[in-house]
């Protein structure tokens, strides 16, 4: 008897990756194996559009979001997108229950007592770890998104006429991106954004260790501009072009200070988790690129510095340059399928 042949159309979605200066987007289908980028995308986002993680601009950026994804034939399209990890609560649980169909009330009335504030004032989710210990119940990892940031994104998405489907956290998707980066696994990831820089420290035991940096490549623009008394324009130009004798020791003093700063906050990490400093760290966020700061990096930390990326493998078309390390955020949100 010959095989069934499947008529089913591939079903698609977009992963969407807010930041202050711009949004990474990729278009992702499903396919053997997992799912497969199709095409990605950088949207520019106006000055005062995203302040502080929250979305001040949701018509402008709706509609750019809208323009990427293209007409829809039939239902709208699916999307998975990412909220700031500043705006989180993220606490491990043993709770005295093992029957999963119970387990949404437990969860629940346990918030009440995990939480530092009110929970009629987030969003929970959870994911059950395994046995707690002693074996008597279960270990939880609970999620808790501020409620108005959660649908500060949630109205973005539906804003751009698109279905939201997932709601993740950066770290989470940080953490999953590690996965498929071409530059390997790595003991600390360290993701300098355009405002702030995150390190995370995975571990065998979710959720791992994150900590967030107030410095990014803006603070290198806006130092730049006033040093060398030039508009901001031309400041972000000499950012990312090779410096000037004049520009470059500004630009490595403030490469300095930033791997001083992640110096530092993986020292923290250490003393919490009791883990050695890193050998191996993975370097993404649309800043990783900056002159000077991998090797900074890696005197600081006395390791092995790569810049993550490129992602999505060789099948993308050629005209599609956006995979490297400002993707990874987006890499970790293609992992997540909303279909399944």
């Amino acid at each position: 008897m010959g095989g069934l042949i499947s008529l089913r159309r591939a079903r698609t979605w977009l992963a969407v990756d807010v930041g202050s200066s711009s949004i990474k987007i990729a278009e992702v289908t499903e396919a053997r194996g997992g799912p497969r980028v199709l095409r990605t995308g950088v949207l520019p986002v106006p000055a005062g559009a995203v302040e502080n993680g929250f979305v001040r601009r949701t018509d402008v950026l709706g509609h750019a979001i809208r323009e990427f994804a293209g007409p829809s034939q039939g239902k709208p399209p699916r999307a998975v997108v990412s909220i700031p990890g500043r705006g989180v609560i993220i606490k491990r649980l043993q709770v005295r229950e093992r029957n999963l169909r119970k387990l949404d009330d437990v969860i629940e009335f346990e918030a009440m007592d995990a939480l530092p504030e009110d929970p009629d004032n987030v969003n929970i989710d959870y994911h059950v770890l395994g046995p707690s210990e002693g074996g008597d119940g279960l270990e939880v990892l609970l999620v808790a998104g501020r409620k108005n940031l959660v649908e500060n994104y949630v109205d973005l998405v539906e804003a751009a006429g698109l279905v939201p489907a997932i709601v993740e956290v950066d770290q989470f998707a940080l953490r999953s991106a590690g996965s498929v980066s071409a530059s390997g696994p790595a003991d600390a990831l360290v993701h300098a954004g355009a405002c702030s820089t995150t390190i995370h420290v995975p571990t065998d035991e979710a959720p791992g260790y994150t900590k967030e940096l107030p410095m990014g490549g803006e603070q290198f623009t806006e130092s730049l501009a006033v040093n060398l008394g030039v508009s901001r324009d031309e400041a972000e130009a000499v950012k990312l072009s090779a410096p000037s004798a004049e520009a470059a020791p500004l630009l490595d003093g403030l490469c300095e200070e930033l791997a001083a700063m992640v110096g530092r906050g993986l020292a923290l990490v250490g003393t919490l988790s009791g883990r050695t400093g890193p050998r191996r760290v993975s370097l993404s966020g649309g800043s990783a690129l900056l002159p000077g700061l991998a090797p900074s990096l890696a005197r600081a930390l006395e390791a092995e510095v790569r810049i993550s990326g490129p992602f999505f493998g060789p099948h993308l078309p050629p005209d599609q340059e956006h995979t490297g390390p400002g993707f990874a955020v987006v890499a970790g949100l293609v992992t997540r399928n909303p279909f399944e």
